[in-house]
């Protein structure tokens, strides 16, 4: 099996089963799974998967965080719920905030799955852009007129991909909704002059690149379908649906609902238009700086609609593009940072993979794996976007093309249909530039200086290896009573050698009775268990060598036990080694998994957040 099934089978397991699942899809790089109980979810489960980078828990539902890779694991996933079109999710209370958890599933569902087709059309712009100014592709050749038919079908045809997106996220047939933009943008009905229905004089609008009036189309075209669901018989509904929902759809849209689409967008641009100019560098800042947040809580996919429309009707977005650029490079760096102060091999990997992608334009692995659980990160990225961003909105940087900006995205910057490049593109490297430096020097420079006051401190703050052997995570045990955290935070050992040494320097509170357990606290006051084994107290003792008596002070090194191996493989135990702080408000940082040499330092113990 791949890796991709056992992270699915994993997420599987986590989520409940397939009795709970409604439906899934995926973005970019999120799992989006729609549920039936959330009682039912084990988000302690899942976050532990390996391939998870972090989950999202909502009313409606629930994303896991995979990467670049979720198309894979989607695929898998899908494979091992089979149909479970017919499940239906138990009934809500509405309230305010539902409605805009709805609203922004909505818009999310309809835009995400179009991006795809956005991205494509901006970067072959791109590539046309980088043709003509490098490489003396004229205008007038075939090439030319090639690359940029697939470039403007990107956008002209916008509200036939909306359509047939907005119709399928609303569970309807999504070729009717294809169909309803298809009509919006034919030759003889979009921005007609003098055309009328029934009598009825229809406003000249411009649907093509157009994204509210398609939407506003669709939803009511989902009021139609439910009404027809109602009164149609079965035995005519195959033709009669489609026929008189399209006669009705189509008239209503081009006379009322397409109008006001076309006014709440003006409406909306004008709004964009006076916070950028009110606020005007600042804005661009403000929206850098808040980038990682909106990520966060999802509510980044209800800028979809607005830098789609500013691209649509100007040709460039200068006010959400340019402020994601310098937040997405910046997550991507302080990620990077990580990496290379982190002392837990995991944690270092997960960072530095995450870090790639962020400053390519993919945040979400590195803010949901890496920055949320870092408070310097996340600040830092914050502080370094919101300046770069600023810088960004002071010089006018603008964005051509619908890309998530990042290093990858760099050409978009590109406008070009004068024959050269121009400043903007210069500009758009300063700023990527500007970003990742600050964000990684702020990161790395403040964990550095945090993890070496740590680790100057008292050593009885630190935690160091008893017994000779390999370092695992406490998750990795063998016993649930350990491995969920239900003692305390710590670390384990697979031992290969006999003495147990005492990992702090303090005094001996505790040994049980059966001997496989030893309690000391530190002189610093931190209570600490030394448990020998897996469910050898069964052994009474008999493995068991303690050198030390209840009450005796000990220094970091001193030998305090002898554990026989032998005896406890031989009586079919687990010999591991687990080292626990007794405490709740005690967590073990900078954890150095994988060491293998007595008296090493494997973390230092700091208060819990």
């Amino acid at each position: 099996m791949s890796k991709y099934h056992d992270i699915a089978v994993g997420i599987l397991s986590g989520i409940g089963g397939k009795d709970n699942v409604i439906n899934v899809n995926h973005c970019a790089t999120r799992l989006r799974i729609q549920y039936k109980d959330k009682n039912n979810i084990d988000d302690n489960t899942i976050s532990k998967v390996e391939g998870v980078a972090g989950t999202v828990l909502r009313e409606d539902e629930y994303q896991i965080v995979i990467g670049t890779d979720v198309g894979n694991v989607y695929n898998e996933f899908s494979k091992l719920i089979g149909d479970v079109s017919g499940q239906k999710k138990s009934r809500t209370e509405f309230t305010w905030k539902h409605l805009g958890q709805v609203v922004i599933d909505f818009i999310s569902g309809t835009f995400v799955p179009i991006l795809g087709v956005l991205v494509a059309a901006g970067l072959v712009s791109a590539v046309l852009n980088i043709g003509v100014s490098f490489f003396g592709l004229s205008t007038k050749s075939g090439t030319y007129t090639i690359l940029d038919g697939i470039y403007e079908a990107g956008y002209y045809f916008l509200p036939l991909y909306l359509g047939y997106s907005a119709a399928k996220k609303l569970n309807m047939n999504p070729m009717m909704g294809a169909f309803l933009g298809a009509t919006l943008v034919y030759k003889t009905i979009d921005s007609a002059k003098g055309l009328e229905f029934l009598g009825l004089s229809v406003p000249q609008i411009q649907y093509n690149t157009s994204v509210i009036p398609i939407l506003l189309g669709v939803l009511f075209m989902k009021l139609i379908d439910i009404g027809m669901d109602k009164i149609t018989p079965k035995s005519i509904k195959f033709f009669t649906k489609p026929l008189i929902t399209m006669l009705i759809v189509v008239p209503v849209t081009l006379l009322w609902l397409g109008p006001l689409g076309f006014q709440i967008g003006t409406i909306i641009a004008n709004a964009l238009s006076f916070i950028n100019l009110k606020l005007g560098w600042v804005s661009v800042g403000l929206m850098g700086a808040l980038t990682p947040l909106l990520v966060m809580t999802g509510t980044n996919q209800a800028l979809f609609p607005l830098c789609i429309a500013s691209v649509a009707s100007i040709g460039y977005d200068a006010f959400v593009l340019p402020g994601m650029l310098a937040a997405n490079v910046a997550v991507g760096a302080s990620a990077l940072a990580v990496s290379m102060t982190t002392k837990e091999s995991k944690k270092k990997q997960l960072a530095l993979s995450a870090g790639i992608t962020g400053v390519m334009g993919i945040t979400e692995p590195a803010i949901f794996g890496v920055l949320i659980k870092n408070k310097i990160a996340l600040l830092s990225t914050m502080l370094a976007a919101g300046v770069s961003g600023a810088f960004a909105g002071f010089i006018s940087l603008k964005q051509y093309a619908i890309v998530s900006p990042g290093i990858a995205a760099l050409p978009t910057f590109i406008h070009a249909n004068n024959g050269k490049v121009d400043s903007n593109f210069y500009m758009a490297v300063l700023t990527l530039i500007m970003s990742v430096v600050i964000s990684f020097v702020l990161t790395f420079f403040i964990s550095k200086k945090v993890n070496a006051s740590i680790d100057n401190s008292d050593s009885d703050f630190n935690l160091y290896q008893p017994v000779g052997g390999k370092v695992i995570s406490l998750s990795d045990v063998n016993d649930d009573v350990f491995s969920k955290g239900l003692v305390g935070d710590g670390f384990a050992i697979i031992p290969n050698n006999r003495g147990i040494y005492s990992p702090v320097t303090g005094t001996v509170s505790m040994v049980a009775n059966t001997k496989h357990a030893i309690g000391l606290k530190s002189d610093s006051g931190n209570e600490v268990l030394i448990h020998m084994g897996i469910d050898t107290v069964e052994l009474n003792g008999l493995p068991f060598d303690i050198k030390v008596k209840e009450g005796s002070h000990v220094s970091k090194g001193d030998l305090i036990a002898d554990m026989n191996i032998d005896m406890i493989k031989k009586e079919k135990k687990d010999p591991t080694v687990i080292v626990v702080l007794t405490e709740p408000d005690k967590e073990l940082k900078n954890q150095a998994l994988g060491s293998n040499q007595v008296g090493s330092t494997i973390g230092q113990v700091v208060s819990a957040n």
